[in-house]
């Protein structure tokens, strides 16, 4: 009798492991990145990436509007493989395009309600032109990361979900090499708590973070 009830108890615990399943995986914790230029100031538009995080994670599709004649956001940053959607907030046509290797691509001429999109499968910096509006400059960095955005006008930039672990930080702004992303420094993530670390960058000469405006040249392709 004994037995058969100690039998029976596996069994109900059987069930409730199948029901349960395994434990889940252990969730990251928030990260907050500051950036500030040579002169202590906060740096608006940088990008910045943790480019050893690869985890998934829920994201909005990226979208580049034209207003004004001008790319709103001017730096965009996106998950290598993604997409880009385009849309056009004026009255006149545009012809987005770009040279940059192996990413080229070139949008047909829209206007209206139209949302073009392309896709970014490898790693580097997009520079992006408008076939009508020379003035018209922009920038997609694409990233082998999960974990990336562009800093506000405070210099700052929040990450949610970061695993536990010490992560690089890497970051790139318009006048920077686009080639070789310079690492700033690292971020220590604890297990129980949030984390915050803080940057310097130098971007001294070049053509500023977050600028707007501008033709392409050359060494833009």
């Amino acid at each position: 009798m004994g037995r058969r009830c100690r039998c029976g108890i596996w069994a109900v615990l059987g069930v409730l492991v199948s029901i349960t399943g395994p434990p889940s995986a252990r969730a990251g914790q928030p990260v907050e990145l500051a950036v500030t230029g040579r002169d202590g100031r906060p740096l608006d538009g940088v990008v910045l990436y943790l480019p050893d995080v690869r985890t998934p994670t829920t994201r909005s599709p990226a979208v580049i509007d034209q207003r004004d004649e001008a790319f709103l956001p001017v730096v965009s940053v996106v998950t290598a493989g993604s997409e880009v959607q385009f849309t056009n907030s004026d009255r006149t046509s545009h012809h987005v395009y770009s040279f940059s290797r192996p990413n080229a691509f070139a949008l047909p001429l829209y206007k209206g309600d139209a949302r073009l999109s392309a896709r970014f499968q490898h790693p580097g910096v997009v520079v992006l032109g408008c076939n009508i509006h020379d003035s018209m400059l922009g920038y997609v960095v694409v990233v082998d990361s999960t974990r990336y955005g562009t800093t506000g006008s405070d210099g700052h930039l929040k990450l949610a979900d970061v695993p536990a672990g010490r992560h690089v930080v890497r970051a790139w702004a318009p006048g920077l090499d686009r080639e070789h992303h310079p690492e700033v420094g690292s971020v220590e993530v604890s297990e129980s708590a949030p984390a915050i670390a803080s940057f310097s960058l130098d971007l001294a000469g070049s053509a500023g973070a977050g600028k707007a405006g501008g033709s392409l040249v050359g060494r833009d392709y």
